[in-house]
């Protein structure tokens, strides 16, 4: 028997409300992945161990986990809650109905520059970023150019419904997780731009059955090649933190691909792979107890303020104080001791929660959904009206609010530099385009417009 008898209702209310604000965001086709993004990222940190663990083979759940996923219940509801303000607020401003307008392409020479920058900054500059002051923070973030372009390319294709143009991309997209793994022996980072673009793709179709047979077997897919990837891990990174040549971390790839497991849910080495890395509860339900003990008192925002603190590039301010990762914050509010140099994420659930308890986990989700729905409804109305500088504007730094389990101050940062990178772009493709458009005038009369093609 589960260590809380009314866990498996609690686990049941965390998906029904998932399951609306999913439905609730994407059903009008306004929007561009971003719900439904954070969603996912929320569900693979606090809702899938917990509903593993009422399997009858799998061991009982820990009080911690039960604690956490109370806790998470709290944060997906005030998340619901906060996208319904956004959404009203959104619908208000814009004055329009969903689903009016004629949807415009997005102009292809722009979405290729897109391209073109994100796979060179991060193919060629992001290995060298680490030896300038934040340089890593905006390199970084202009490499997710690439998946905004991606992201783009299949917007095109469907419009112009060229279906074997929209499978290549997105048949492309599932070699970025290899991508990650070979270049930083990390699974996360690719995976997590794989899901992006995916739950960007979904956002502009209607459900159909083979979305939802696609959708089950892309999610065994990925479990597979998570238990796999979990398995071999500490040997990719051996090599490709040792600064192997590429054959040697090809050849590392190629011995775990060649001896992938499937995903058993009867394995309890599986099983034990996913509670290890995805039971972020565990984490949350100590914090809960460890302050409700009087261990430790509250951090009363702090971990605000440097987040606040952490918008302002170390380049100008040498001695911040503030640095990526979340130190030893869990250790701090959980009493839980790791390694010395192991950092472990603390998550959005737990930030809140240590810094004002449960008010503190409401209030905090209450922003995060209406952040995160009024940026996707606003980059998804600049899709649709073509306009790729706009849109840009919106969609990267809504990327950053996707960290899940990260400490704040990674989004603010990663948010702030989002906007330095978007407005260097900007810039830089408005000048392209008012040189064309001069090239264009002396011998043509037809009026080019910049920011988008009618479909």
């Amino acid at each position: 028997m589960p260590a809380d008898a009314n866990l498996f209702w609690w686990i049941a209310a965390w998906l029904i409300v998932a399951i609306f604000i999913v439905i609730r965001h994407w059903r009008d086709h306004q929007g561009t992945g971003l719900v439904a993004t954070y969603i996912l990222s929320f569900a693979a940190l606090h809702w899938m161990s917990p509903a593993l663990s009422l399997l009858p083979w799998h061991d009982p759940i820990d009080p911690y986990t039960s604690a956490g996923m109370k806790l998470s219940v709290i944060g997906i509801l005030a998340f619901a809650i906060g996208g319904e303000f956004a959404l009203s607020r959104h619908m208000r401003k814009k004055g329009l109905e969903a689903g009016s307008g004629q949807a415009l392409l997005v102009e292809p020479r722009l979405v290729n520059v897109y391209l073109f920058i994100g796979v060179v900054v991060y193919g060629v500059i992001f290995p060298f970023a680490g030896r300038i002051p934040s340089a890593t923070a905006i390199v970084s973030t202009a490499s997710t150019l690439a998946v905004a372009a991606i992201g783009l390319k299949c917007w095109n294709a469907w419009q112009r419904q060229y279906w074997g143009l929209l499978a290549f991309w997105l048949i492309s997209t599932i070699a970025l997780p290899l991508v990650t793994v070979i270049g930083q022996g990390f699974l996360g980072y690719g995976f997590a731009a794989m899901l992006t673009i995916f739950a960007f793709v979904s956002a502009f179709q209607r459900l159909r059955w083979y979305t939802l047979v696609a959708s089950v077997l892309l999610a065994y897919l990925g479990m597979s090649i998570y238990v796999t990837y979990m398995r071999d891990r500490n040997d990719i990174r051996d090599v490709v933190w040792a600064g192997a040549d590429v054959g040697d971390r090809v050849d590392q790839l190629q011995g775990t691909i060649a001896s992938a497991e499937w995903f058993d849910v009867a394995n309890l080495d599986h099983l034990e792979r996913i509670d290890s890395r995805l039971n972020q509860n565990y984490l949350v339900g100590a914090a809960v107890l460890y302050l409700e003990a009087d261990k430790v008192d509250y951090a009363r925002g702090s971990t605000l303020w440097d987040a606040v603190l952490s918008m302002v590039p170390r380049a100008m301010w040498p001695g911040k104080p503030v640095f990526a990762g979340s130190g030893d914050l869990v250790s701090t509010y959980t009493g839980i001791r790791y390694a010395e140099g192991t950092s472990i994420g603390i998550g959005a659930v737990m930030e809140c929660f240590v810094n004002f308890g449960r008010w503190g986990v409401f209030g905090g989700f209450f922003l995060i959904g209406a952040a995160v729905v009024y940026v996707d409804r606003s980059a998804g109305s600049a899709l649709r009206r073509g306009d790729a500088d706009v849109f840009l504007r919106w969609y990267l730094p809504g990327l950053s609010l996707l960290n899940v389990g990260g400490l704040f101050a990674e989004v603010t940062g990663t948010g702030a530099a989002a906007l330095v990178v978007v407005t260097i772009v900007s810039h830089a493709t408005e000048r392209m385009k008012k040189r064309r458009t001069d090239e264009a005038a002396p011998t043509s009369s037809v009026k080019i417009v910049g920011r988008g093609v009618a479909s």
